[in-house]
């Protein structure tokens, strides 16, 4: 079925009256390095081919030993680009079309089918993108301005340890497709991570990636060690400074304290196994007559994990230990009040 058009404006619809052309347009995927560096012009211009249309990018050069200013990420950049052959400006604009009846409107996220896919929507078959603009050169070639949006493993810095399973990455990565490749649109949220309050299921992005630069925006910092939030992750917050702490770093806090504590007590013991050390004789080596100093040494079978609004820990017993290190039943386990890293206050 062919897409109809909502002319600008108007209310009504047009329903398209000519057969599609078999010319399919090329897809990109959103990671493709389709950029080159144009040898006959001052500019450097970036290409992104499709059958119909080419889209450059026009961007001066700076100079080389100027520091790249910070990217000011505009997901529209219209007015940066260079649309070949020249008729996309001379084309009708619309402001949705309607395919497979669904209506697609400037400004929605949807789904665009790749190559060789069966067609079914969902599960990350898709590439994603949103509409920026809708042209029709006749009823039968209608034509989508879009920008990419990326999967984190697609971008030039790989997936970050905070992105999480369902995330996605906002960028003005253009291009022009046709309106018959759209295959429905995509349930994506925006998530304010300043909103504390925020809540939703599904695909988001809280992140752009400016095309033009290979720039990304950076996330909201959280906890003592100013990292960012992996939502696939726990995280708690102190009630008394209002800080966020990730449930890592409180683990790992615990675990140096026990640690700590356990390496005391040995250290401790064999201060007590041996309370009078032989002295040293006048002029003899005093590398040879050195008490001996304790090898005891932190043990590292610990584990700990958040459960019920506590840290609960348990040292793993090695073998052939009847007792862990620090006199324990092996089969003990202790539960601690989490401690807010930052002021100290117990978190509840």
């Amino acid at each position: 079925m062919l897409p109809r058009l909502i002319p600008a404006g108007a209310s009504g619809t047009m329903a398209l009256k000519r057969k599609r052309s078999n010319s399919a347009t090329r897809l990109l995927e959103p990671n493709e390095d389709t950029r080159s560096t144009s040898s006959t012009s001052s500019n450097r211009q970036f290409e992104l081919a499709t059958t119909e249309f080419t889209v450059k990018i026009d961007v001066p050069k700076q100079p080389r030993n100027r520091k790249k200013p910070k990217a000011k990420f505009e997901v529209d950049i219209i007015s940066k680009l260079i649309i070949q052959p020249s008729k996309w400006h001379r084309m009708r604009g619309y402001s949705s079309f309607i395919h497979s009846n669904i209506t697609f409107k400037r400004g929605d996220i949807v789904e665009v089918k790749r190559p060789g896919n069966d067609g079914v929507h969902g599960e990350r078959r898709e590439w994603i993108a949103k509409v920026l603009d809708v042209k029709a050169d006749d009823p039968s070639h209608v034509y989508v301005r879009i920008a990419w949006f990326y999967w984190p493993e697609d971008l030039p810095v790989g997936r970050m340890e905070y992105h999480g399973r369902n995330e996605v990455i906002e960028s003005n990565h253009p291009d022009i497709i046709d309106a018959m490749t759209v295959n429905g649109k995509a349930d994506i949220k925006e998530w304010d991570e300043e909103d504390e309050d925020a809540s939703f299921e599904g695909y988001y992005y809280r992140q752009q990636y400016d095309y033009l630069s290979g720039q990304l925006t950076a996330p909201r910092q959280f906890c003592i060690c100013k990292g960012y939030y992996n939502p696939d992750t726990k995280i708690v917050n102190c009630s008394e400074c209002q800080i966020w702490m990730h449930e890592e770093c409180i683990i790992k806090d615990a675990i140096r304290r026990h640690k700590k504590s356990s390496l005391v007590a040995k250290i401790s013991d064999d201060l007590k196994s041996d309370p009078n050390p032989t002295p040293l004789e006048k002029g003899a080596n005093k590398s040879r007559n050195k008490t001996k100093k304790s090898t005891s040494k932190p043990d590292q079978g610990i584990a700990a994990v958040l459960f019920e609004g506590k840290i609960r820990i348990r040292e793993v017993t090695k073998k052939g230990d009847n007792d862990s290190d620090s006199g324990l039943d092996s089969d003990t386990i202790i539960d601690e009040d989490i401690h807010c890293l930052q002021c100290g206050e117990v978190v509840s």
